[in-house]
Order: C-alpha cells, then sequence, then structure tokens
C-alpha cells in the first residue's frame, strides 16, 4: 500500500511531528489523539480509486485560541452594530417627534392662556395633519374669544345704562311735587332756585350721553341735588363739599354720589331730632380716587350692614348697592364701596375708584365745589 502524506513547512521545521500509527489505523472519521502533550483533532479521509489518505490535523489550543478570537470579533461587531442600530434608531426618532414636540410645545402656551401662535406644518403626513388641525383650532378659539369680549362689553355697557336709568324717574317726580307745592304757597325765590338747580342736575346727568365725566362735574351734580333737597327738607341738614385740587381734573363715572347722598338723607337724616350735616371729600391715595361721604345720622343696624352690598333679587331700591355694581362692572371687582356704620352715630361710605386721567382737562376753582349749605 502507498502511503502519500501532505507535510508542511511546520513538520519540515520539526516545529510539530506526526503520529502515523493512528493515522494507518483509520480510513475514514474524525478522532482525537495526543502527541506531545498536545491534545489533537484528526481527520481521515480515503480516495477509493488509489487508496491515497488525505490527513488533515487541527490543534485543540490553535481552535480554542481561534475560537476565543472569532468570539472577540463577533462581540465587537455586536456592540458596534448595535450601538450604530441606536444612533440611526435615535436620529429617525427625532426626525419623527421634532414636530410632535413643537405641538406639544403650542398646546402647554395654549393652555397658559396664549393664542396668537401658528405652528409650521411639517413632519409626516398625520403630524402636519394634527399641526394643521391645531393651528385652525386656535384660530378659532381666538376668534370666539374676541367675540366674546366684545359681547361682554356690549352687555356691560347695557347694564350701566339700565342701572343708571333707574336712578331719576322717581327723584324726578318728588322734585316736580315740591316744585308745584312751593309754587302754590308763592315762594318763587325757593321755586326758582330749585329750577334752576334740577336744571343742572340733568345736563350733568345727560352729558352728552357720557358715562365717564370729570370729578369736578360730579361734585357739581351734587351739589345741586343736596340744594334740592335741602329745600324740600326746610334746611333740615347742611352739607359740605371739598376735594383735592388735583382731583378735579380725573374722571368717574357718573352719578355716584346721588344714590349714596339720597340714602344718607331718606335712611340717616330724615328721621333725626338733630339737624343733621352731610360731608364730602375728594382726596387721592396712590393710584386710587375716593370719595367719602359722610353723614352724622341715626346709622346702619350691623344686620343689614352685613347684607348691604349683596345681590338680592327681590330688592326694588337702586341706593348703594346700584353704585357698587356700576362700579364693579366699570372698572373691576378690585373697587366698589367700603361702608362703615354705627348706630345714632352715623354713616362713612367710602367710593374706591382707579386714578383715570382726563387728556387736555383743565382745573376748577375751589370755589365751584367748596360749598356749604
Amino acid at each position: 500500500m502507498l502511503y502519500f502524506y501532505f507535510t508542511t513547512h511546520i513538520i519540515n521545521a520539526n516545529l510539530k511531528t506526526e503520529n502515523l500509527r493512528d493515522v494507518q489505523e483509520h480510513v475514514f472519521g474524525t478522532f482525537y489523539d495526543t502527541l506531545n502533550g498536545e491534545r489533537r483533532l484528526i481527520t481521515v479521509q480515503t480516495i477509493n480509486y488509489c487508496r491515497w489518505r488525505i490527513v488533515g490535523i487541527a490543534y485543540i489550543d490553535d481552535i480554542v485560541s481561534t475560537r476565543d478570537e472569532i468570539e472577540t470579533f463577533v462581540i465587537w461587531i455586536l456592540i458596534i452594530s448595535i450601538i450604530f442600530a441606536f444612533l440611526i434608531s435615535a436620529f429617525i426618532s427625532s426626525k419623527i417627534s421634532e414636530p410632535i414636540k413643537k405641538l406639544e410645545k403650542s398646546m402647554k402656551l395654549v393652555e397658559q392662556g396664549k393664542f396668537d401662535i401658528f405652528i409650521n406644518v411639517s413632519g409626516e403626513a398625520e403630524v402636519a395633519q394634527l399641526s394643521k388641525a391645531f393651528n385652525i383650532m386656535v384660530s378659532r378659539i381666538r376668534n370666539l374669544m374676541d367675540q366674546i369680549v366684545k359681547e361682554q362689553e356690549a352687555k356691560r355697557i347695557s347694564e350701566l345704562n339700565a342701572l343708571q336709568a333707574q336712578i331719576n324717574p322717581h327723584f324726578l317726580y318728588n322734585t316736580l311735587d315740591s316744585i308745584v307745592w312751593m309754587a302754590e304757597r308763592g315762594k318763587s325765590s325757593e321755586v326758582i332756585t330749585m329750577v334752576t338747580a334740577l336744571a343742572k342736575l340733568f345736563r350733568i346727568s345727560i352729558s352728552r350721553g357720557r358715562n365717564v365725566i370729570a370729578v369736578r362735574e360730579e361734585l357739581e351734580h351734587a351739589r345741586n341735588y343736596l340744594i334740592i333737597q335741602s329745600i324740600r327738607y326746610r334746611n333740615k341738614f347742611s352739607f359740605e363739599i371739598e376735594a383735592q385740587e388735583e382731583t378735579l381734573k380725573l374722571q368717574t363715572i357718573k352719578l355716584i354720589l346721588q344714590p349714596i347722598i339720597e340714602n344718607a338723607i331718606y335712611h340717616g337724616i330724615e328721621y333725626m331730632v338733630d339737624k343733621g350735616t352731610i360731608r364730602i371729600s375728594v382726596r387721592r391715595e396712590q393710584d386710587r380716587l375716593l370719595f367719602v361721604v359722610e353723614d352724622n345720622g341715626l346709622g346702619i343696624k350691623p344686620e343689614i350692614l352685613k347684607n348691604i352690598l349683596v345681590q338680592n333679587p327681590k330688592s326694588s331700591g337702586v341706593g348703594v348697592k346700584n353704585v357698587h355694581e356700576r362700579i364693579q362692572l366699570f372698572y373691576g371687582s378690585a373697587y366698589g364701596l367700603n361702608i362703615e356704620s354705627r348706630v345714632e352715630e352715623g354713616t362713612t361710605v367710602t367710593i374706591v375708584l382707579p386714578v383715570i386721567h382726563q387728556e387736555g382737562a383743565g382745573g376748577a376753582r375751589n370755589e365751584d365745589v367748596k360749598k356749604t349749605g
């Protein structure tokens, strides 16, 4: 039998040796052997027609070493692949989520009450559709809010006019009745005084349709009202009006003093034995304008004072509650009336308004508003 062995330069260099005895015992197959302390994997194949044997020898140490290198290489490939896949997915996710984040940020701004925003429609079809719908929604909300503001403003003006219109008729009827009574008794001087005061009073009341007038005009209106009432009540009370010079140019809603004075006369002074006193003063405290109406009348009982400014649908009077409502409708809930009263000692009503300047308004002489009745 002819044996042919293929050897390499490793064998020729005596770096490795062969074990022919074990190879001769195998025709086909794979087996392990140990030679010079090295474990080997031997694979034998025989060519049938010539009976040559092809022997493959692999050293286990080399296999293990190669396997470790392969494992290390595979691990590094996996790590690099994972990192690359993560970066790619993060980039793609960022491109997809960026328009959604913009949409979310815009929604938070809308939650805070900012409706002057607009989103550029971009991104995937679904996100672009959401952005477009969001822009339409914000635009409609903004238009509805503007419409509501206009409607509320119109409603507020209507309510102001309705409340203000309640003040005049009853007083006018009583005044005209008093004028007729004095005319019948020949009290011409008093008739002239009352008619003159009434004309001035209604001239200021009309104010060419204006709801806001100068403080000077409001005080003049109050003075004419007090003149009329003092004649009607036969000088049962005296009055005094004072104001800081700088306040006369400021603005106020009209007819806020008359109901307070009327309340002081009808409920505080009318049933007094002694002569009553009404004092009106106007001053400025920083950004607030204060009207103070004081009387030495009978005062208001605590249980009535507690609820005097509370909404009462059954109440038919206009009075102080009317003034309080008008001020808050016009200027807001931070302003209105503050009432202090003690039974048998008198009442002090403080009207709190914001300081509003009138452009180009001229001053007024102190004698125009400082009067004593």
